[in-house]
């Protein structure tokens, strides 16, 4: 069976996985390493299972079955579609209980919580990641205060309020809604998703349903950056089929991000990008200073991607794409189709290949902003 264990990014210091920080002492993220110790996955077995992400019940760090805290998240529906020549494979994870990716994050996250005893939490969130840690923490009976921008978009306040967390409104930058959450979290425990390894742990299960759900691996996967959790999940995932021999490749990654917020591009890139003075529309890749910054750069690197910039009015068209398609989602999830239609008119995928679209937030989240800069 695998072994687990808690080690920092950096330095290499290991951590009790009981422990209540959130970062090394050197400043660097945690990471959550999985040691296969020859485990692989049987999928004839999984069929027997429950359709959610538990499923992959023996790669995910929680020790207890009865420390699991679930709402049914995981193992979305696909969708596949012929563009110009390529196979894109949209995975419709919009459809989770609180209708993001951030899902899988939050039930891992609060499962691990819930284990080491854990009964207070604070966090920091442009909507998505607060909505889903809010709603399993209520599962759970962990108190949670959510910090948000003050211009928060209002369906995802409104989730985090239902939910029955805290909300506190921060004027100015998302840096200062972190830095304000920071400050709180010194009278309770900080469980913010930009830093989490345990978070992580839960997107990369949307691998092995991608890998499960079209028996096999695509060529190249196309992936909203903001905290670079997602393309970290989706990088680890791929990575732990092929050290358990079920896949002989990692797909590229390719990652999105806005002329805004430009952090892993320019890092990439090793030049800057002058910001556009238009209206943050994908709120959710808003994230100032991604802490894992080098390790996403890592990943694109080693399996030849990139960075893709897209602007306000590709993202509009990516969501208009979309739309056609019967999907409806919310601004930053239509920057994966904007990418995907540039990196295809840039003719980067040869005909055939298979395109890996996770499609990560839905749009009735964010019908301000849809009435707002879309149905102009």
């Amino acid at each position: 069976m695998p072994h687990f264990r808690l080690r920092c990014s950096l330095c290499d210091r290991l951590y009790s996985f009981d422990t209540r920080a959130w970062r090394c002492t050197c400043g660097a993220p945690l990471d959550v390493e999985v040691l296969l110790q020859g485990f692989t996955l049987d999928f004839e077995k999984l069929r027997a299972r429950e359709n959610t992400l538990w499923r992959y019940r023996e790669l995910l760090p929680i020790r207890e079955q009865n420390s699991i805290v679930s709402l049914g998240e995981g193992f979305t529906p696909i969708m596949v579609r012929e563009i110009s020549g390529t196979k894109v494979v949209y995975k419709l994870d919009f459809l989770n209980p609180t209708g993001s990716f951030k899902d899988r994050g939050a039930s891992v996250l609060i499962s691990h919580l819930n284990e080491i005893g854990i009964k207070e939490i604070v966090e920091d969130s442009s909507g998505n990641a607060g909505a889903a840690i809010a709603a399993y923490s209520k599962a759970a009976g962990i108190k949670c205060r959510v910090f948000v921008p003050a211009e928060a978009p209002f369906g995802k306040v409104l989730q985090i309020i239902v939910y029955g967390a805290e909300i506190i409104r921060v004027p100015g930058s998302r840096e200062n809604v972190n830095k304000a959450a920071l400050e709180a979290a010194q009278k309770s425990y900080y469980a913010g998703h930009l830093w989490n390894p345990f978070f992580i742990e839960g997107l990369k299960t949307i691998s092995f349903e991608v890998y499960e759900q079209t028996r096999g691996v695509p060529d190249a996967a196309i992936l909203p950056v903001g905290s670079g959790g997602l393309l970290l999940g989706v990088h680890k995932g791929f990575k732990e089929l092929r050290e358990m021999r079920l896949a002989e490749k990692i797909p590229r990654i390719f990652g999105v991000q806005t002329y805004g917020f430009a952090q892993a591009y320019e890092r990439l890139h090793n030049k800057k990008v002058k910001k556009a003075e238009e209206a943050i529309l994908a709120d959710g890749i808003a994230v100032p200073n991604p802490p894992r910054i080098d390790q996403i750069v890592r990943a694109v690197k080693e399996t030849g991607g990139d960075i893709i910039l897209v602007s306000n009015e590709e993202i509009i068209e990516g969501f208009k794409d979309l739309a056609s398609l019967g999907l409806f989602v919310e601004p930053t999830s239509a920057t994966a189709q904007a990418a995907l239609n540039k990196l295809i008119k840039e003719k980067v995928f040869e005909r055939g290949s298979t395109i890996f679209v996770p499609l990560t937030g839905i749009g009735l989240k964010a019908t301000d902003k849809i009435g707002k800069y879309i149905l102009k």
